[in-house]
């Protein structure tokens, strides 16, 4: 083989290895942006779990007002006071369970439904459309901090693929860098 031929496949091995590093870099590079980009979404994904809390708080309250607003109505066309009606309504709930919730394992959204189907008509038909009304807000939160959550784990699992991409070297790359290095 002549000195050419030798140069030549040298030359030819160099460009194809120096090729081969542009790529990985490029690749590294790519993987370290796409990390980046996640961490900024599970960043968002924080502050939407963070958020909802106050947004069922405030769904709350206006379900609450509507029932005062009817529990008012009521008062005035039945002649029983708003407080006596009002009382009548928390015996109720002690009695459904859900000011003891905390310590059972049910979800609020259960109890609210289960409250929303045992009235019927009058003031109970008032406390019958709360419960419904609390039971798809809490059901809301519920499906929204599931939904969000789940979206925060798929998002860490590609983090922590794009960042094992993003340090990685190939056998190239670790040969060029002894190569360079004058190590081996």
């Amino acid at each position: 083989m002549s000195w050419i031929a030798v140069g030549i496949s040298a030359a030819s091995f160099l460009s194809g290895a120096a090729s081969s590093e542009s790529a990985a870099k490029s690749s590294r590079k790519q993987a370290r942006i796409k990390s980046d980009y996640l961490t900024q979404q599970m960043a968002k994904a924080d502050e939407s779990l963070a958020a909802l809390e106050p947004v069922k708080e405030s769904k709350l309250k206006v379900a609450e007002a509507s029932y005062l607003q009817d529990i008012g109505d009521l008062s005035a066309q039945t002649g029983q006071s708003k407080e006596d009606l009002q009382g009548q309504f928390q015996s109720m709930i002690q009695k459904s369970g859900l000011a003891t919730s905390g310590s059972a394992n049910v979800k609020a959204s259960q109890m609210w439904k289960r409250i929303g189907s045992s009235f019927g008509r009058g003031q109970q038909g008032l406390m019958g459309r709360l419960g419904e009304k609390m039971g798809a807000v809490e059901e809301w939160y519920e499906s929204e901090k599931a939904r969000v959550g789940s979206e925060r784990i798929r998002m860490e699992h590609e983090k922590k693929l794009a960042d094992a991409e993003g340090s990685s070297k190939t056998v190239g790359e670790k040969a060029w860098s002894a190569v360079t290095l004058g190590i081996g």
